[in-house]
């Protein structure tokens, strides 16, 4: 209830002010030089006159709300005809902002837009959108929750096939309803548990009251903390898998990055500590996205800008969610078991500058087995899961090596799921750690018999946090913060 109360308040709020709001329009279609069809979207109270005025119509009754019209457009003033065009009306609150929107599906010249541009801009209270404001419109009436709209724009800017499916749940509201839930929950539980503060003694409220509030919070508390300790794998899921690949110099390491690349994006040469500095690059394998970067080889040096290079290379491995390792075969002592000689080979690499990556995955390539004899190629069924022999020369088990690469990456991210969302912003993280923490300060209150007021203001923290992720409690920073990162006609 209050969370309706807040919602229907909200857009009072907003309604009283619309009219003096501007009316918006910008090119909803990427701002590509020539195309087949571009769309100009306009919203606000004042929409529709844009809808009559170019068509040279008289009454909006000729238009009927979601339905296509071919219409010729002209100029306002000069009545020059500008583009024959499909136009559409979506009326208030039926539409993606909440408010009037209209659109004019036009050729997609820089020519025909700039007319239309020119002639809309010539209306009173019209202006050029900001990047984001029809999202934040939608947000300020309802249409959307912050979750949502923090979906929209990852959807937007989704470049692999599991980023697609993620950012549409969270779009169409996974993360919304499972927080809108324990916020409910908590509001409930506040209510009774203020009602028991309140008159508990003069009403005879029974104490079974208090004991579901408590079981209510923990039930919730527990979920949160659970739905925490996810490893990042939404996060890793939109951001990219980070990877680094070391290695000694000149064990193959670019040599890989151009592989997985697919093109010469590193230098390859025969001469030792070629590579000095982070070599990034962005790349979709099996629908995930991978951040891969080539990093100079790992050894003591005298010459600063390698030594630079080995640092950053260490630096950069330490932020990464995996690491490939690539080894020079020749660099081990074969007639001993592999194995070992690996483990020893690794312990020395990371010992050169005290750093340790036991807590990351790793998987290591053992290189260059096309120089090796079919004695040495025997013992390779001897060494672990995690260690593949290749070749980058001949390509040789490539395959086996990306299909345990794809399925590491998709262990660290997990398939998408509608009932089993992940967050996926820090965001997000940020205020659930906050409601949880007082989900906690609440529990312990109660369980030392403690001041059972100031217990209850704990948990109407905790219903504040957790309401700022989803947008039922906002400031404008807030707003500026997660809507400026939309491109300008969403």
């Amino acid at each position: 209830m209050i969370f309706k109360h807040f919602r229907i308040y909200k857009n009072i709020c907003f309604c009283r002010h619309s009219s003096s709001l501007s009316t918006i329009f910008a090119l909803a279609t990427g701002p590509q030089l020539r195309s087949g069809v571009a769309i100009i979207r306009v919203s606000g109270s004042l929409a529709t006159q844009s809808l009559l005025k170019l068509t040279r119509e008289t009454k909006l009754e000729n238009f009927k709300p979601k339905q296509l019209y071919l219409k010729k457009i002209y100029h306002h003033k000069t009545n020059d005809l500008i583009d024959q065009c499909m136009t559409v009306w979506f009326k208030e609150p039926k539409s993606f902002t909440g408010e009037d929107v209209v659109e004019f599906h036009i050729h997609g010249s820089k020519a025909v837009a700039g007319a239309i541009f020119s002639t809309l801009s010539s209306f009173p209270n019209y202006r050029l959108a900001e990047p984001g404001e029809f999202s934040k419109r939608a947000y300020l009436n309802g249409r959307l929750d912050l979750t949502e709209a923090e979906g929209l724009i990852d959807l937007i800017n989704a470049q692999t096939e599991q980023q697609r499916k993620q950012s549409l749940y969270q779009m169409q509201g996974s993360l919304k309803e499972l927080y809108e839930r324990w916020r409910l929950d908590l509001v409930k539980s506040l209510a009774h548990a203020e009602a028991y503060i309140d008159f508990h003694e003069d009403q005879h409220i029974e104490n079974d009251i208090l004991s579901d509030v408590i079981n209510t919070v923990k039930t919730a508390y527990n979920a949160m903390s659970i739905h925490l300790q996810d490893h990042r794998r939404g996060e890793i899921l939109r951001d990219g898998c980070r990877i680094a690949i070391l290695g000694a110099p000149n064990a193959g390491k670019s040599s890989l990055l151009n592989i997985l690349t697919q093109k010469p994006t590193a230098i390859v040469s025969p001469i030792a500590g070629t590579t000095r500095d982070v070599i990034e690059s962005t790349i979709d394998l099996g629908g995930y996205p991978i951040v891969i970067c080539d990093t100079a080889g790992l050894r003591i040096t005298d010459d600063p800008i390698e030594n630079e290079g080995v640092l950053r290379a260490v630096d950069r491995a330490n932020t990464c969610d995996l690491l490939i390792i690539v080894v020079d075969i020749s660099m081990l002592s074969l007639h001993d078991n592999l194995n070992e000689q690996i483990d020893k080979h690794l312990s020395d690499l990371f010992t050169i500058k005290s750093s340790s990556f036991n807590s990351l995955t790793k998987l290591i390539l053992l290189n260059k087995i096309d120089l090796t004899n079919e004695n040495i190629r025997l013992k390779f069924q001897q060494l672990n899961d995690n260690i593949i022999p290749i070749s980058c020369t001949l390509g040789v088990n490539i395959e086996e090596f990306l299909s345990k690469l794809t399925k590491s990456i998709a262990e660290k991210c997990t398939e998408p799921s509608f009932t089993t969302p992940y967050l996926t912003n820090e965001r997000h993280r940020i205020y659930l750690t906050r409601t949880v923490d007082d989900l906690l300060m609440f529990l312990t209150f109660i369980n030392n018999n403690q001041d059972l007021v100031l217990a209850v203001e704990y948990l109407r923290l905790a219903i504040r946090s957790l309401g700022t992720v989803t947008g039922v409690v906002h400031t404008e920073e807030l707003l500026d913060v997660i809507f400026r990162d939309f491109c300008i006609g969403k």
